[in-house]
């Protein structure tokens, strides 16, 4: 006896699925951004290219600022509109090289890849400032969201996780300071 398989499902199927499950692995429910595993996998990307180009790039670490007060005073639907708003103003100011994503939580993290490292200071101010003018109205009041930014460029020792640490930690620096701030170091 002989018997013989055929496919019985068409390939457009599968490619269709392996597409929206790739969109599901690597990017964020919610704002559509690149999620954190897509973000260090394009870390990883720019460190190889680092290391064989010399490519300079820098990572910026925000945070939005108290943002579970504002989830706890206005509900968890206004704060995922305040996500949805954030991640699309950052998204439209981002050139075509760099990458913007939701780190987790209230955390966005961006690659910058960089001519002049005395460019990030003013990177960082332009972050901080997109997202504080970012229009935002509950029950028709404007509310206002401030996020605190950390930035920092590759160095020769460096690691995915140890930009990424320096970063966060200059983030928090400028949360210590009063929030509503940008720190480069």
């Amino acid at each position: 006896a002989i018997e013989i398989f055929t496919r019985n499902s068409p390939r457009v199927y599968e490619d269709r699925l392996v597409e929206q499950l790739s969109e599901i692995a690597m990017r964020d429910a919610l704002t559509h951004l690149p999620n954190r595993r897509y973000l260090e996998s394009f870390l990883n990307y720019k460190f190889d290219e680092y290391k064989r180009f010399s490519n300079s790039f820098a990572v910026l670490f925000a945070d939005i600022d108290d943002f579970r007060l504002f989830n706890n005073n206005y509900g968890h639907e206004l704060g995922d509109k305040v996500l949805k708003a954030i991640a699309q103003t950052l998204k439209n100011s981002v050139r075509r090289n760099d990458l913007v994503g939701r780190w987790g939580g209230e955390e966005f993290v961006c690659i910058y890849s960089m001519d002049k490292t005395t460019d990030i200071a003013v990177l960082a101010e332009k972050f901080r400032t997109l997202v504080m003018h970012t229009e935002i109205y509950h029950e028709e009041k404007k509310l206002s969201v401030s996020i605190s930014v950390g930035i920092t460029v590759v160095q020769q020792d460096d690691t995915p996780s140890s930009i990424l640490d320096r970063a966060d930690k200059l983030m928090y620096q400028g949360k210590k300071l009063g929030k509503n701030s940008a720190i480069a170091g």
